[in-house]
């Protein structure tokens, strides 16, 4: 099952594994290749990462240097040295969501999980509105093979956001990765609906179609993410395979 897992929910986590939080990207040696990213998921990061740095602009001076030490830790390579200045952070201003959300990364990328997953629902409570700390706890939570709390997790964030496509992607990687293939084409049909459009969303469709035996809703599906993104190669090598 996590094997499955694995594969079916990769793309729907490559936004969190990216994602900026408190001035820089997590180190790149545990990002999803780039190639996987649609235009759709880039944009999405590239609003959270101006939104980050907005915020970070707005915090005291003091917390301000902080940041600054995390994000010459993180070029250094020295994940136990960010880890210290942000537990810092968090004792300057215990009510920062985006600090929890980083302190969070740095745990689930050190397979401490449980602790990952604390972080991100302390995330959570302090900005219910934090989109990404949703995606990471249900990644943190699918990582430890508990796949019916992560998908509350996904329910809860789009009952948040009815309109987030990415929140309904994941969820429906899990239901697929659940064994609920009807489930899951339901979900991709409401992300299919939502904003933003995505490529990606379409070829995960497009690849659960195709091992339910629905070869022509397939290529339609594949089709309709190279008409939102003309070129996407994971799209193009689905539709070439179902050409031979």
């Amino acid at each position: 099952m996590l094997a499955t897992l694995s594969r079916r929910v990769r793309a729907c986590l490559l936004g969190p594994a990216l994602a900026c939080c408190i001035g820089l990207a997590v180190p790149a040696a545990h990002a999803q290749p780039a190639a996987q990213l649609d235009l759709a998921y880039q944009s999405e990061l590239r609003a959270e990462n101006e939104a980050l740095q907005t915020r970070i602009k707005q915090l005291p001076p003091a917390m301000q240097t902080l940041n600054t030490r995390i994000s010459a830790a993180l070029r250094a390579n020295d994940p136990q040295e960010a880890q210290r200045v942000a537990e810092e952070m968090a004792k300057q201003d215990p009510r920062n969501a985006d600090v929890r959300l980083f302190l969070g990364k740095l745990q689930a990328q050190q397979g401490k999980l449980p602790a990952a997953q604390d972080l991100f629902d302390e995330a959570i409570k302090l900005n219910p509105d934090h989109k990404w700390a949703y995606v990471n706890k249900a990644g943190a939570q699918a990582q430890r093979g508990d796949l019916p709390n992560a998908l509350a997790t996904t329910q809860a964030l789009t009952n948040r956001f009815p309109d987030w496509s990415i929140g309904y992607n994941l969820q429906a990687s899990l239901l697929d990765a659940m064994d609920r293939p009807a489930d899951a084409l339901q979900a991709y049909q409401q992300a299919v609906r939502a904003k933003p459009a995505s490529a990606l969303i379409l070829t995960n469709q497009g690849n659960l179609l195709r091992r339910l035996g629905r070869q022509a809703d397939a290529r339609l599906s594949y089709e309709d993410a190279l008409r939102i993104q003309p070129g996407y190669p994971l799209a193009e090598s689905a539709l070439a395979d179902l050409r031979k």
